[in-house]
């Protein structure tokens, strides 16, 4: 008699195991685990039915994990869209209720699956790339008959590559090119990590959360950083103020951020708010202002403004949208602002922007943005593609015009970790799991040099503006692992 492995269910070409918490497709196993494999199991276990955004989170992070939810929780469901090839657009499997939670739409069976059955190959997926970008022969690409990828491992489908792989590995008589493979594909599947989870594991750093100072003109010495404010449970977001005298950060503990304000140097440090699930404060020209953000899981996702002393906090925008990570013009008459309330594409943020006085609201960018800054001129607005891993930074003209990359050299390894400058973009390139290197884009000349080495991560970095000074908070191994891979163990 053979021992059946309950809980197997099928949908389309997949099959997802909810006891090995495995997912298949045709026989393959694809490199799904960690919170979208969870998400996944949530919504097959109420197919039809609203999984709400506050039910996934309950199941997905523990009561005493801090982590940015909104974003992090964003980023594995595109993941997790990712390898079910399906499209927030016209949903196949999983259909979004907007600002609700989210539904499984497709046909689910259940499947007895025989425990002594031999598992196919283990094959991480991979988004589609351009030819340019991919390894030849690529490891997946698009093909016509409807779905997404087309695997190259299985002898029967892809014949002429293994035999091409197993006369190489004869030829050389070792292993050694196909381990070298296997870990080619596993960094590339875990490379594409959600920054969202920034400060899930600062609580348990053994030095603690802390943001660091950096002279740019000596960052290739250590002894050029200087620990200048120690955090409670989680600290970032670090910003100087224009005059060069305060320091804004955020800091607190599960799901209650607020607003501090510090002089430069990390000393008399004073808290500027105190409604919980503040975040990315961001100075006004003059020094006198600090625009900052809400999560909404609060109910109140809005932009909001406070002195730099504190005192009353001004509502600036507060709806059913999602409205994050402001940032002042240069002539302080509009706050710009990332949001998804393109109803075109409400999966994709865009960059927004709301008059201070009269509340009058545009839309800058059509073809998504996130995290934008205004040039010191005035003229132009920089900005993040996206929120989620080594975004491009584009442009576009303030009174709007085309919208272009800057450079395909400067990729910085989240939204967060770039700072414009009078004369270029300071940015931390990829993190390669044992360092962080600091690099700068000169606008002069087009090119990028490296600066120096930051022997952990980050996953905020901000400047002053004359470039010579840089602020980031610092992330221990454990905590990069998280902020970093988050999603694929």
């Amino acid at each position: 008699m053979t021992d059946l492995i309950p809980r197997r269910l099928r949908f389309g070409p997949f099959e997802a195991d909810l006891a090995t918490r495995e997912l298949w497709r045709n026989g393959i196993r694809l490199k799904l685990g960690g919170q979208p494999f969870e998400i996944l199991a949530a919504l097959l276990a109420r197919p039809g039915q609203l999984v709400s955004r506050d039910d996934l989170r309950k199941r997905i992070w523990s009561d005493d994990t801090f982590v940015d939810f909104s974003h992090g929780l964003n980023a594995a469901v595109n993941k997790l869209r990712e390898a079910l090839c399906d499209s927030p657009d016209e949903p196949r499997y999983i259909e979004t209720l907007h600002r609700r939670g989210y539904r499984f739409i497709g046909k689910v069976d259940q499947v007895e699956v025989s425990a002594n059955l031999t598992p196919s190959p283990e094959i991480a997926f991979l988004p589609l790339q351009s030819e340019s970008s991919v390894p030849s022969p690529p490891p997946w690409k698009p093909n016509l008959t409807g779905e997404c990828w087309q695997a190259v491992v299985p002898v029967q489908r892809q014949s002429l590559l293994n035999l091409w792989v197993l006369v190489t590995i004869l030829a050389f008589g070792t292993l050694g090119l196909a381990v070298a493979g296997f870990h080619w594909y596993e960094s590339a599947s875990v490379r594409g990590a959600e920054h969202a989870a920034k400060l899930t594991a600062e609580r348990h750093s053994t030095r603690g959360p802390a943001i660091q100072h950096l002279d740019v003109a000596r960052a290739s010495d250590p002894l050029a950083r200087t620990r200048v404010i120690e955090g409670g449970e989680a600290i970032g977001g670090p910003q100087p103020s224009p005059d060069g005298k305060k320091l804004a950060y955020m800091t607190g503990g599960q799901y209650a951020t607020d607003i501090w304000v510090s002089n430069i140097d990390g000393s008399a440090p004073r808290k500027i708010t105190s409604t919980g699930d503040c975040g990315t404060p961001r100075w006004s020209p003059d020094s006198q202002w600090i625009a900052f953000d809400t999560d909404s899981r609060s109910g109140h996702s809005g932009i909001f403004v406070v002195g730099a002393n504190g005192g009353p906090v001004r509502r600036i925008l507060v709806d059913q949208w999602n409205n994050a990570v402001p940032s002042w013009s240069r002539d302080a008459q509009w706050i710009y602002f990332s949001s998804n309330r393109d109803t075109s594409n409400e999966e994709q943020d865009q960059v927004f922007k709301i008059s201070v006085d009269t509340r009058q609201l545009q839309q800058v960018t059509k073809h998504g943005g996130f995290s934008a800054y205004e040039s010191p001129d005035g003229r132009t607005l920089y900005y993040a593609k996206h929120r989620f891993e080594n975004p491009e930074i584009w442009e576009i003209p303030v009174h709007g015009g085309e919208e272009k990359r800057v450079s395909s050299l400067l990729h910085p390894s989240t939204w967060a970790n770039w700072s414009l400058t009078q004369e270029g973009i300071l940015f931390l390139s990829e993190y390669t799991g044992k360092s962080s290197t600091l690099e700068f884009f000169d606008f002069a000349s087009s090119g990028v040099r490296p600066l120096g080495v930051l022997e952990n991560a980050s996953f905020w970095l901000s400047s002053s503006l004359d470039g010579k000074s840089v602020w980031y908070s610092e992330l221990t191994d454990e905590q990069a692992h998280l902020v970093f891979k988050a999603g694929f163990d």
